[in-house]
């Protein structure tokens, strides 16, 4: 395993992926279960993931991307969708009772997050679209960091979500937040591109100009 900082500061967008070596099911299981670690509202944990390995696939989803036939989407070997589960609220009864039977929280805030997440999300569509984009989000930072920490590169890819629906059959209840492309690395790739410096991004307790 790799250390934290080098991870995060030479993580870049890769654009050049070695086809030839496999990811196998068992990592890529391990590597969504890391994913699985970041924070959601309510631990709601509206993220699912579709993990495409199937060169057929990839090469249909190549011709949905924003900018057309990009090569790294047909090379990696392994392509995630992450989607937000729109409905995810609905399924955090579960979540909660699980969490006050480890003894993580009391019966009674228990109720008081399920009658709120039930009031914030159930009446409010555009809320709950938000909540699970902002979930399926930190979900995906956090695969890209641990496929960094496990020596693969990745690369998030745009793409066309209604098309990638159809392909994979997905429901509309989910959407679609992120494609993110993960292999190891091919020769050719660039360097960290650089970055805003602190000064640019980051105001004390008053607006940016």
């Amino acid at each position: 395993m790799s250390d934290f900082l080098k991870v995060l500061n030479e993580r870049t967008s890769a654009e050049h992926f070695d086809s030839a070596i496999p990811i196998s099911v068992q990592e890529i299981k391990e590597l969504i279960s890391e994913a699985c670690q970041a924070p959601s509202a309510f631990n709601i944990q509206h993220w699912r993931f579709i993990a495409v390995t199937d060169e057929r696939i990839s090469e249909r989803l190549k011709g949905t991307t924003i900018a057309p036939n990009q090569e790294r989407v047909a090379s990696a070997p392994l392509i995630v969708l992450i989607l937000g589960d729109l409905s995810g609220h609905k399924r955090l009864e579960g979540i909660l009772d699980e969490t006050v039977h480890a003894g993580l929280l009391s019966r009674e805030v228990a109720e008081v997050w399920l009658t709120m997440a039930n009031g914030m999300y159930g009446s409010d569509p555009r809320l709950a679209r938000d909540e699970a984009i902002r979930s399926g989000s930190l979900a995906a930072m956090t695969l890209m960091l641990a496929a960094g920490n496990r020596g693969y590169v990745t690369c998030p890819i745009g793409f066309n979500p209604i098309q990638v629906m159809e392909i994979l059959g997905i429901g509309d209840h989910y959407v679609p937040v992120m494609m993110v492309a993960v292999g190891r690395p091919a020769s050719g790739n660039n360097a960290r591109r650089p970055r805003l410096p602190v000064e640019h991004v980051l105001a004390f307790n008053s607006s940016l100009e």
